[in-house]
């Protein structure tokens, strides 16, 4: 276990958040991109964490998914790109005062294009991207940072080894599969393919969120399990999203996403959470089942 993580070393389980982007939507939150909330409406993204914590959550992650340049210019917001991440880690980090003993990962999403030559972006191009985030990290008290929702195990490659050569922070890199006759990343690779990867560069916790509901995780699960003993970071959809009266919702209710998350911790899942569609709600009875079932 890494040396963050050394208090939950005797521990079956550790609990995450659930999803923010898809959360702060459902609040009332009406800005350009979830992530501007930390400078224009802090309160409501102080308010999420305190509903997360008062559910169980004992890891929470900045709202900084989507806080790189190459997607904040499309927005034309590309200068407030510190300060999204300055503000977004202080507004967590104040409440420590409050919930001594939560950690706070350093949330970084992918580039949101393909990589040459699919795409426009090139190898260099992203690294830059990525290498600016890093040191803007740096200079925060996050506990560890995490690479969520990759879908090409190619840029996830180049996220993980820039920002391993300028932080000194530890990083859980997380794929997103896609569901089929086998589970693929969006650009074809396969889950052997990622775990190979991880343990070739001594990577001790891999991950997977988003793109799956959480009976298809389970799925997956089971076949990372196969595979490697390295310690699992979990965090599925609930269900997939549907237009409702205008409205997207997301089609698995709490007890269904519950049961299949309490298999995966049988299965042995270290950390476990959720991704879009879940709420403190998600949290607060995962938590409550986990307790009396294990």
């Amino acid at each position: 276990m890494e040396k963050i993580f050394e208090k939950f070393i005797n521990r079956k389980f550790v609990i995450l958040d659930g999803a923010f982007g898809t959360y702060i939507v459902e609040k009332g939150f009406k800005g350009i991109t979830p992530e501007i909330a930390n400078i224009v409406s802090p309160e409501i993204v102080e308010k999420i964490y305190l509903e997360y914590f008062d559910s169980g959550s004992e890891i929470v992650l900045t709202n900084t998914f989507g806080a790189n340049r190459r997607i904040l210019s499309k927005k034309k917001i590309e200068d407030k790109f510190h300060e999204i991440i300055y503000k977004g880690v202080n507004i967590v980090k104040k409440l420590k005062d409050k919930f001594k003993d939560i950690l706070i990962g350093g949330d970084i999403g992918p580039l949101g294009e393909l990589l040459q030559p699919y795409g426009e972006i090139g190898i260099k191009d992203a690294k830059d991207i990525f290498y600016e985030v890093g040191k803007t990290f740096e200079k925060t008290e996050v506990d560890f940072l995490i690479l969520e929702t990759f879908q090409d195990l190619e840029e996830l490659k180049i996220a993980y080894e820039t920002l391993k050569g300028i932080t000194s922070f530890l990083i859980i890199p997380c794929l997103t599969f896609n569901f089929g006759k086998e589970y693929r990343t969006l650009m074809g690779q396969k889950v052997e393919d990622y775990i190979r990867w991880a343990e070739n560069n001594e990577i001790s916790i891999v991950g997977s969120n988003c793109g799956l509901n959480s009976k298809e995780m389970l799925g997956l699960v089971e076949v990372v399990k196969d595979l490697t003993d390295l310690t699992l970071w979990i965090k599925p959809n609930a269900g997939k999203p549907k237009i409702v009266n205008n409205k997207i919702e997301y089609q698995e209710n709490i007890d269904e996403f519950t049961e299949n998350c309490l298999k995966m911790v049988e299965k042995g899942v270290k950390f476990i959470g959720g991704c879009c569609g879940t709420t403190p709600s998600y949290i607060k009875n995962l938590k409550r089942k986990l307790i009396k079932f294990l």
